[in-house]
């Protein structure tokens, strides 16, 4: 019997609206929802590849132990989690909670709404400030930057009716960020038919900037000098938002001192581009009544991304991008249970830097959370606090991290490593015990990921208050012995003899914390985790293909003249890491022996490592190395052809192929693939891995940790 069922996607953070149709109770086949009012039908070739997942024959289905020999059997789940909490147990009694790490990688974040609760409710029990995700690989510089200028205490303009929007080193047809959650091709044809004005900085004319106003191709890393310029014009030309300023800003005249040399005409000569582009660019933004400015992964893979970010939150400041009083919070929560209160205030600068210290290269915790980069280095340095175990949930740190070499090293000194996947990952080949989980399809949901997203930063959530919840709608294959990724920490917990507290994913840490009685099922925890929401789940159940809940309005309340803060653009380190920009970039390595620079770029068929199946890859299972056609010429190198890509850590092989949108002298590859062994006889079938060509300690921000992962210095030659 054949059915079509209301539900979402989880492959990424879009989550789009779907249509299953579901036959014997199996998921068969995935369309979107053109009925739904934000989705209108749009899914991409991940979404709709979920039945292939679902039945792939790759699909682990059972928990796996490894044994003395290096080999994996199965082992009933049960028993799994039993050796693993008396393992834990032991490693804690002996060297401390410090010495157990967690991991919640992209995947971990499909199941974000009763997964991560309980995954963070196991980090609590055990203790352990070792607690690591994504964003410090990702943007983490976007928290740290707040902390150094301030908070407005309410959203950004952000996605509401913006005038103008400024894009670096980000494609949100492909990347589903920095457009709305959606269908970004379409909410980008009528914002831009609407009079909206589009700038991209990329050295790429990537698929968003061949549509844009203005496209600036600057040679990579000069990001923050391309900023600067911007806030130079719009400082010497008065055409910021005096008003805002005078009332809510201070440090101008540090700020203007900081960018007096970063003239258009300076910066145009140092990244190679127009400097009257630029100049208009600066124009452009700054006079729209309204817009945004996003900046994504390539600028915050450059070193220091922190820097860009903050200079970003600058431009905004400036221009006064922010809700005022009497404003409706058009992206208002749906589904997280803590009320929002926005006020059209400012709130001083709280600092960066927060308690818990590394061991390495002087890092700490910050707003950003735990540098991530870090970990394999806590892991092989000896000495009290040393990382002796990782539970791994929905991360492939082999292929995510860069300086692959020390990443497999340090999963290999570890005295227990637990992985959470479906699959059997370049990860999950080191680990001491796979637990196999259900995948989405195959458990309830709803889309609070949207509602927390829209917290982060400017460019993130859906831009207008929307809320689905999605049932469990394809049955686990025959045979299997699977469990949801929540019970797994549930089951930890309560072997290690604690009781099982959560607060919903998303809230501020002032939010009460829930504690389970009882072990629930997943839509009693789901019940449990929105109550108090500002819509029901229940009416969110009642619209089961999705819907927008813009009532009741949440508006800004004014500000309180007692406790007003100021936005400081003038944070004296900001301003000095800005002055060492003044004639260059840093660098480091040796830079003078590599001509081209290796650029990150993303796969609309994979999310990071995740989605590399038939269905999605069309047959393509590899990422070829882009690069100019001219270039390919002049290096004698043909389109197919095997060649040695090398940095000062390591080289590796990769399929040339042409892309005359990218400036002379780039590589562009994607990450996560690999790895491929080092004389290229299966590149074709795995791919590439670049980030075996990224050191993790030279160059790097010294507030995340984040290492320069995109425009790394390299060579490239014939194998």
């Amino acid at each position: 019997m054949s059915t079509v069922v209301d539900a979402f996607c989880r492959v990424c953070l879009n989550s789009c609206a779907i249509k299953v149709t579901v036959e014997d109770g199996v998921a068969v086949r995935v369309t979107g929802n053109r009925d739904n009012p934000v989705y209108r039908g749009y899914t991409c070739v991940k979404g709709r590849s979920q039945p292939q997942f679902l039945a792939s024959p790759e699909r682990l289905r059972h928990a796996l132990k490894r044994g003395d020999d290096g080999d994996f059997t199965r082992i009933p789940v049960s028993q799994a989690l039993d050796e693993i909490s008396a393992k834990l147990a032991e490693i804690i009694a002996r060297d401390g909670p410090r010495a157990v790490a967690g991991y919640c990688g992209t995947m971990g974040y499909s199941n974000f709404a009763a997964g991560l609760p309980l995954f963070t409710g196991l980090m609590d029990a055990i203790g352990t400030p070792m607690r690591f995700d994504p964003n410090t690989l990702d943007k983490g510089g976007k928290q740290v930057a707040q902390s150094l200028i301030g908070t407005w205490l309410a959203p950004s303009q952000g996605f509401d009716d913006p005038r103008a929007i400024v894009l670096i080193g980000t494609n949100p047809l492909m990347t589903y960020t920095g457009f709305p959650a959606g269908s970004p091709h379409t909410w980008l044809k009528d914002v831009m038919d609407g009079g909206c004005q589009l700038i991209v900085i990329d050295p790429r004319a990537t698929d968003v900037a061949k549509k844009a106003t203005i496209h600036l191709s600057p040679a990579p890393g000069h990001d923050a000098q391309i900023l600067a310029a911007f806030v130079n014009v719009i400082l010497t030309e008065d055409l910021y938002d005096r008003e805002f300023v005078a009332e809510n800003v201070r440090n101008i005249p540090a700020l203007r001192a900081a960018v007096d040399d970063f003239t258009p005409e300076v910066v145009a000569g140092l990244a190679d581009v127009s400097a009257e582009d630029l100049r208009r660019a600066a124009r452009l933004y700054a006079m729209a009544p309204r817009g945004y400015v996003m900046a994504g992964t390539g600028p915050n893979m450059s070193g220091w991304g922190t820097l860009v970010e903050y200079l970003v939150q600058v431009i905004e400041t400036l221009c006064g991008r922010w809700l005022r009083a009497g404003e409706v919070m058009k992206q208002a929560p749906s589904l997280l249970p803590e009320a929002p209160t926005p006020k059209a205030q400012a709130q001083d600068p709280l600092g960066w830097e927060l308690p818990e210290l590394m061991r390495v290269r002087g890092l700490r915790q910050t707003q950003a959370g735990m540098p991530l980069a870090a970990l394999p280095d806590e892991i092989l340095t000896p000495g009290a606090g040393q990382v002796r175990a990782l539970i791994n949930w929905g991360g492939n740190p082999v292929l995510a991290f860069p300086d692959q070499a020390k990443t497999i090293e340090a999963l290999e000194a570890l005295e227990l490593l637990v992985v959470v996947d479906p699959w059997m990952t370049a990860t999950a080949r080191y680990a001491d015990y796979i637990i196999a989980p259900t995948m989405p399809l195959e458990t309830p949901s709803m889309t609070s990921t949207l509602d927390a997203l829209a917290t982060r930063a400017t460019g993130y959530g859906l831009g207008l208050s929307y809320a689905q919840y999605a049932p469990a709608v394809s049955t686990p294959p025959p045979g299997s012995d699977l469990i949801e990724d929540w019970e797994i920490f549930y089951e930890l917990i309560v072997r290690l003899g604690h009781h099982v507290t959560i607060r919903p994913a998303g809230v501020s840490k002032a939010f009460p914390a829930l504690t389970l009685a009882q072990k629930p099922t997943t839509d009693e925890l789901l019940e449990l985790l929105a109550k108090g929401s500002r819509i029901p789940l229940a009416t969110v159940k009642a619209r089961s293909g999705g819907d927008l809940y813009p009532e009741p309005h949440v508006v800004v309340a004014g500000p309180d003249p007692l406790t007003r803060g100021r936005l400081d653009v003038g944070n004296a380190l900001m301003m000095a890491a800005l002055r060492a920009q003044r004639t260059s970039i840093p660098q480091g390595g040796n830079d003078s022996k590599h001509a081209f620079r290796l650029l990150c770029r993303r796969n609309n068929h994979m999310y990071n490592s995740s989605g590399n199946v038939e269905g999605a890859n069309r047959g393509v299972r590899h990422n070829p190395a882009y690069l100019n056609p001219t270039d390919l010429a002049e290096l004698g190198i043909e389109e197919g052809s095997i060649i040695r890509i090398s940095s000062d850590l390591d080289s590796i092989p990769a399929i040339a192929a042409a892309d005359g949108n990218l400036r002379r002298g780039v590589v562009s590859m994607a990450f996560a693939f690999g790895p491929a062994a080092a004389d290229g006889s299966d590149v074709l079938a795995t791919g590439s891995s670049p980030n075996l060509l990224a050191p993790n300690d030279e160059v790097f921000d010294s507030y995340t940790g984040q290492p320069r992962m995109s425009n790394i210095p390299v060579s490239v030659a014939l194998l």
